[in-house]
This record gives structure tokens, sequence and C-alpha cells, in this order.
């Protein structure tokens, strides 16, 4: 199966970006707090925002590709952003008060890249193509 057959199977690529997540999160993030009670509740709603954040940013790049529209572009954008904001978010909730760039936390920084990812994605709907 070549790569643009395995990404038009959605289901097939969906399991992938999960199960690829999952595993490059695993030793680092997953295991060392396996026991932390509810913890790992939290982090796991972090890994399931970003597996389906993964999903969708290769499904819109791969739809910019084909049609090769402004809004598909802005919305790859937009998710791509989603994506760090979710990696952001897991660092700090897995090593909170440990990252910091200069006075701002790792949290500000998350919410200041869903604002500019919700900014995007609005730049995107009243977009005209």
């Amino acid at each position: 199966m070549s790569l643009t057959g395995f990404i038009e199977h959605k289901s097939n690529m969906f399991a992938v970006s999960i199960l690829a997540v999952i595993g490059i999160l695993f030793l680092p993030i997953i295991i060392p707090n396996i026991f932390h009670g509810l913890h790992i509740a939290h982090i796991s709603l972090h890994i399931i925002g970003i597996s389906l954040a993964t999903f969708l940013t290769i499904s819109t790049a791969y739809a910019y590709a084909k049609i090769r529209t402004r809004k598909l572009a802005i919305t790859t954008i937009a998710f791509s952003l989603f994506v760090v904001s979710e990696i952001i978010k897991i660092v700090d909730v897995t090593w909170p008060y440990t990252f910091y760039l200069g006075t701002i936390t790792m949290e500000q920084i998350s919410h200041m890249l869903i604002i500019g990812m919700l900014g995007i994605f609005s730049i995107g709907v009243f977009r005209r193509d």
C-alpha cells in the first residue's frame, strides 16, 4: 500500500496516529505517572488531544496537497498550533513548575497558542476563496 492509499484510508491513519503518539509518550510520560491516581487520567486527556490533533493535521495537510485552497492551508496551520499547544500542556502537567520562558509559564504559552489557533480558524472560516 502506498502512502497516498494509506492516508486515504482514514481509519487506518487514525489508528496509526493514536498508536504513534502513545508509543512516543509511553516511556517519558505514561510510565512514570501510571500509578499517580487521577493524574494519569488528566495526562490521558492530553494524549487523546495530541492524537486527534495529529490526525486532523495530517488529514488537512493531505487535503491541502490535493486541492490547494488557502482555507485548507489555514486549517492545517490551526491544527498544527493545537498539536503544539497540547504538547506544551502535557509537558507542563507532567513536570509542573519546571519549564519557563522568562516570566511566562508554559500554561500561559499554551493559552496563547489556543487563542492563536482560534484566531486562525476564524480567519479560515470567514475567508472567501
